[in-house]
């Protein structure tokens, strides 16, 4: 036997060893979105047997016909539909139709790295102590041009003193691989959250087994205000302090308020949202990504004198480095991630803030705290 046919045996002999992956798809009203999600997962480098397994939940857009057509030109994929039932449900609904013990989680509008299947289940099989294995993030506009990292924390306590202590964004639901049957012990998701599942099944799931986040981005996620995580904010996070109520009680541990706990009016809740991607994407070095959001933005909120400002500096930067310094997302693609160079006029302009500040503390300390105090109180979602 040569070299290359006993390679070949052992390559073969690993692939039938490797577990068969179900990757559960939940969608509804994402007919712009479903079929690069989808390519991503047919894109996986993955060798043992992986299905694709699609919930519309009542759309009415075309995402249905879309997902059928996908079907029709791969046997992996199996589409299902149903009367519009929520996420949570919809959610439950997956955990019964798919048929195998490792469950890939990906919701119908973000894409996956290549490797994300892989890395994960190779993680799982080495690591029999972990519950759900997900990874780190890198946001994107609903055109897939890069906006900016989601960092995640990496060990199983710290990723549970974050859900913990109110910080319910410490583990993806999106690009995750989870063991069917501890979620199931856990109790699945609680469908008194709708808004806020994934929360919920996080902090029991941390009872049965471990959460672990690898460090490597698999998530590419997309930002648009059509997101269900956009238009339920206020929902999602009535829903997540009632979750963390009624986990530390369980726990024995003394009641407290999640860090999104406190809801602006809605107007400014937007305003908000906004400018925090719009900041988060010119420190990543992604300004015309940043222009794309601001034009948006100015048309909801055309007298913010922030936005004019931010849209000066997104203008400068994009003809500084031509564009965005990471390269737009595609499915089967591993992009080549930027960083912001050393020189931006968003570097500059936060040299003049910092600057500023200084000179005014000098001239009114005691004022100047207080107007600190009152910016930091007031514009957290807007501060690096």
């Amino acid at each position: 036997m040569t070299f290359e046919d006993a390679r070949n045996k052992m390559t073969h002999e690993a692939v039938k060893s490797l577990p068969t992956i179900t990757v559960v798809v939940p969608v509804y009203n994402l007919a712009d979105y479903v079929t690069d999600t989808v390519e991503s997962v047919l894109s996986q480098s993955y060798s043992g047997n992986l299905s694709i397994l699609i919930l519309d939940d009542g759309s009415t857009d075309d995402s249905l016909a879309i997902a059928k057509k996908l079907a029709a030109k791969n046997n992996t994929i199996t589409v299902h539909t149903q009367k519009n039932q929520g996420r949570a449900k919809t959610r439950n609904r997956l955990l019964e139709l798919a048929e195998t013990e490792l469950i890939g989680w990906i919701d119908g509008d973000d894409i996956a790295s290549p490797l994300w299947i892989e890395e994960q289940v190779l993680h799982l099989l080495s690591h029999q102590e972990c519950a759900a294995a997900g990874g780190q993030g890198y946001a994107m506009t609903g055109n897939r041009h890069a906006m900016s990292p989601i960092e995640h924390p990496l060990s199983h306590h710290e990723i549970h003193d974050c859900h913990l202590n109110g910080h319910a964004n410490a583990f993806f639901q999106s690009c995750v691989v989870v063991r069917k049957s501890l979620v199931l012990q856990a109790g699945a998701y609680d469908e008194r959250f709708p808004c806020a599942e994934d929360y919920s099944l996080w902090l029991r799931l941390a009872e049965f087994g471990e959460l672990h986040n690898l460090n490597s981005v698999h998530l590419y996620y997309r930002v648009h205000a059509t997101s269900a995580n956009w238009t339920a904010n206020v929902e999602q996070r009535q829903q997540g302090q009632q979750i963390l109520d009624e986990q530390r009680r369980a726990r024995g541990l003394t009641p407290i308020k999640s860090v999104d706990s406190k809801i602006p009016p809605t107007k400014k809740d937007d305003w908000n949202r906004r400018i925090y991607w719009i900041n988060h994407a010119l420190k990543a070095g992604n300004p015309f990504s940043a222009l794309e959001m601001l034009f948006i933005a100015l048309r909801k909120h055309p007298f913010s004198l922030v936005l004019w400002l931010a849209l000066t500096v997104a203008t400068l930067d994009t003809m500084l480095c031509l564009g965005n310094r990471t390269q737009r997302f595609r499915a089967g693609k591993t992009p080549v991630i930027g960083d912001l160079p050393r020189f931006s006029f968003y570097r500059l302009g936060k040299r003049i803030i910092q600057i500023r500040r200084k000179l005014r503390g000098r001239k009114f300390p005691d004022a100047n705290l207080r107007a600190a105090s009152h910016e930091i109180t007031e514009n957290r979602a807007e501060a690096d």
